[in-house]
This record gives C-alpha cells, structure tokens and sequence, in this order.
C-alpha cells in the first residue's frame, strides 16, 4: 500500500509547482497506522532526551555521538539509496536540501551546541513543543493551506503549556542560556522545515531515512579521513557506548527517522508534528515513573494545556 501511494506521489510530482501541496493519499487503517507510528516517534524521541538530560552522553564527544547518528543507519540503509537513487533524484533539489538541512548535520551540530549553553531538557521542551507553530506557519504563509479555528486554538494552548514548562526549569533571558534557547527556536524551525519537505518530496519512509542518513554518514567519514579525527572509545565503558550507538544510530537514526516519514505520509505533516509535540509530556512522564522526579504543579498545567492543544491541534476530535 505505501510503496503504491508512493509511486503515485512521486509520478505526479514533476507535474505539480513548486508550492502546491502533494495530494496526500490516505485510507482510514493507513491513518489509524500513522497514528501508532507519530506516538512511536514521541517515544523514541523521549527516551533520547531524557538520556541525554541525565548526563548519559556527557563521556563521548560530539564526533562521536554524530557518527552514530547518521554513519550507522546510514550504512544499513546504503543498499536502499542505491536501488531507489532514481526515485529519489526524481524529487525538486530544494526538499531534499529541506530534508538535509532540518534534520542531517546541521540541524544535529546546532542542538549539540546549544545543549552546551542551556538545559537539556529546555532543548526536549523547545524544539518538538514550538515545531508545530512553525510547521503551520510555513503552511499558511508558503503553501497557502487553510488554518481552522480548532487547530489555531490547539496550537495557542500548546505554546501555552510549553511556556509553562519552560517557567518551571527556570527560564533565564540573559547570557549563554538565552542563547541556547535561541538556538533550540532555530532548530525547531529547521525540523518544521525538514517536515514539509519529507511531505512535498512524496518520498517513501525508508527513502526519506536513507536521504536523511546516506549523505550526511558520508560526509561525517569524508571529514575524519581528511581531517585525521578519529574516535576513541577506549575511554568509554563498552557498555555505554553501546547504548547510546542503539540509541543514536538505530532507535533514533533509524526507528524514528522510518516512523517519522511514515506518519506524515499517513497524516499530514501539521498533524504528525502537533504529535510530536507531546514529546516533553511523554519525557516528562517517564523521568516521574521510572526516575522518581517530582512533577510541580506549574509542570502539570503546562503537560495537561500541551495534550489538550494536540488533541484539538491534531484532528482526533472532529466536529461533524
């Protein structure tokens, strides 16, 4: 079915102007499915920003962590590329770039540095929680797409809860954590990017993981080649490089990057990235159950706002 709607997708593409909003082909179990696959992301996404929030990554350096993210899946998925190259290079250079750009190197290296300026879990809250205004924004102002009341008023109560969460860890508007947090807004807008391209590119979601991955894992070697950086883990206890490999390159770099592209397929990208927004509500949950962390009453309202504002954001409750 998805590899159908894709060849269907793909074929219209050169067709269709630049700005005009591929059809998105949809059946209610493929929805049901996209569904299931934006609420997989939101875990996957939560268990790698509570791990990195918990200090899990602070003994392997960036090159490191960056290699795992886009090397790894990228060598899996390097057959894939090859036998779907023309498919690929059938789409407008400006979405692959929007797919390169808002999630590959630059949207990674960013976040890595301003996670090096202000809290990690202002990062978690930051860049899923505001991606949807972004999202729409571009959608309005570019695509010229129709902006009804209860999305606009689901967005509001979104941004509302976010700004509460953020209160409760302290927002600070002056130094370094300011500029970290300007860099989180910049990432967010880079991943807003990266989800309109994944839906006007028209690529499948194996595609769109190995587009993400492929070039990105060749650059990062290209670079240590030339550069002589290599990566030492002898430093590094085996046993936490390796998770943070399965977390990077295959949970996130992988799992994700496939569940991602499926869900806005299946979706639309507005909708898939109102979901993605409960990624701190869900991080938020699982540091409470798992570690024990006391949830204020400020950080209650701005979760309860959040899930409220994805629900009306997100289609899931339909007038009729």
């Amino acid at each position: 079915m998805t590899h159908q709607l894709h060849s269907t997708a793909t074929a219209s593409l050169p067709r269709r102007g630049l700005t005009d909003v591929l059809p998105q082909l949809s059946t209610p179990g493929l929805r049901l499915a996209g569904y299931a696959a934006a609420l997989a992301t939101v875990l996957i996404w939560s268990c790698y920003f509570l791990s990195l929030r918990y200090g899990a990554l602070s003994a392997l350096g960036t090159f490191e962590l960056t290699l795992f993210r886009f090397t790894v899946p990228g060598l899996i998925l390097l057959p894939w590329f090859i036998r779907r190259r023309h498919s690929i290079l059938a789409v407008h250079p400006v979405w692959l770039a929007g797919i390169l750009v808002g999630a590959g190197l630059p949207f990674f290296l960013l976040s890595a540095l301003a996670m090096g300026l202000a809290p990690v879990v202002q990062g978690s809250t930051l860049i899923p929680g505001t991606a949807p205004l972004f999202v729409t924004a571009l959608a309005v102002a570019i695509f010229r797409q129709p902006l009804t009341l209860a999305r606009f008023a689901g967005l509001g109560s979104v941004v509302m809860g976010i700004l509460l969460m953020l209160a409760a860890t302290g927002l600070d508007m002056s130094g370094a954590v300011f500029q970290g947090q300007m860099m989180f807004l910049v990432c967010s807008l880079c991943w807003a990017l990266f989800t309109l391209s994944v839906r006007q590119s028209g690529l499948a979601p194996l595609e769109t993981a190995a587009v993400l991955t492929v070039p990105s894992g060749a650059l990062l070697l290209l670079w240590g080649l030339v550069s002589g950086t290599g990566i030492d883990l002898g430093t590094v206890p085996p046993r936490e490089w390796l998770l943070q490999l399965a977390v990077q390159g295959l949970a996130v770099g992988l799992g994700a990057g496939f569940l991602y592209g499926y869900a806005i397929r299946a979706l639309g990208a507005e909708i898939t990235s109102a979901i993605g927004s409960l990624t701190p509500v869900c991080a938020t949950v699982l540091a409470a159950v798992f570690l024990h962390e006391s949830v204020e009453l400020i950080t209650l309202l701005g979760l309860s706002l959040v899930t409220l504002g994805v629900i009306a954001a997100s289609g899931l409750i339909r007038s009729r």
